[in-house]
């Protein structure tokens, strides 16, 4: 007698389909935490190389008009001169004395770092768009003033680490302004939480304003830059701007 056919059915069982779907599950989750960090990663490269090109026009920038830009103040994305630097015709000081944003359509930058968006309108938050500060004795647009090798501090802008350790000098008295400190202008991201972290989070409203930079933590993922007077008096020489 010749044996009885199996009708087994083809095709996978509930059992083996969800084993199947098991292991996709582990490969995807594998896959998509490495993309994250590679994704991460690159976007702080970019926003690194977009600070790079900041600092090099801002100091263009001081090296041309013989002061750095004041910070740009308007709100409203309509404005005609929404994202250029604003000053006070009477006063020749920048409008705002603390805080604004950087000046992109004075310097012919993008307005925002890898994880910002463009705002459409006023009441729109400033996601990912890079903040600014300068000091008001460098930024002066009175009719002849230039910065020179001399030219005095107004404000103190100090850069700490996250143990609140100065990373710039800004304790000066009488002579030694010119010596110590050596922050005039600082500009920073706030990363992929679109957050001013550390001491980043709330800027001073007086000529004391600190600022704070290091590696990223849990809890900090700012990128900060700043211009160093030593370097920018040296490359306003160099180029004959003094």
């Amino acid at each position: 007698m010749s044996p009885t056919p199996s009708h087994r059915q083809a095709g996978f069982t509930l059992a083996e389909l969800a084993i199947v779907l098991l292991i996709l599950t582990v490969l995807a989750a594998a896959l998509v935490v490495p993309f994250s960090a590679r994704l991460a990663a690159e976007r702080r490269n970019q926003t690194a190389t977009m600070l790079d090109n900041i600092h090099a026009a801002l100091i263009g920038f001081a090296i041309v008009h013989g002061r750095l830009p004041c910070p740009s103040t308007r709100r409203n994305p309509a404005d005609a001169r929404y994202g250029e630097e604003d000053f006070d015709a009477a006063t020749s000081n920048c409008v705002t004395a603390t805080e604004g944003i950087l000046p992109w359509r004075t310097l012919g930058l993008p307005a925002f770092d890898a994880w910002g968006l463009p705002r459409q309108v006023e009441a729109d938050a400033w996601t990912g768009y890079f903040r600014y500060r300068v000091d008001l004795g460098f930024s002066s647009t009175l009719p002849g003033a230039r910065i020179r090798a001399n030219t005095p501090y107004q404000d103190k802008i100090k850069v700490v680490d996250h143990a609140g350790n100065e990373i710039t000098v800004s304790s000066y008295t009488g002579s030694e302004v010119l010596k110590n400190s050596t922050a005039v202008a600082l500009v920073y991201s706030t990363g992929s939480d679109l957050t001013p972290n550390g001491a980043n989070a709330s800027y001073e409203s007086g000529s004391d304003a600190s600022y704070e930079d290091g590696d990223p933590t849990t809890r900090f993922d700012d990128m900060v830059m700043w211009i160093a007077r030593p370097l920018l008096i040296a490359r306003m020489a160099q180029a004959g701007a003094l």
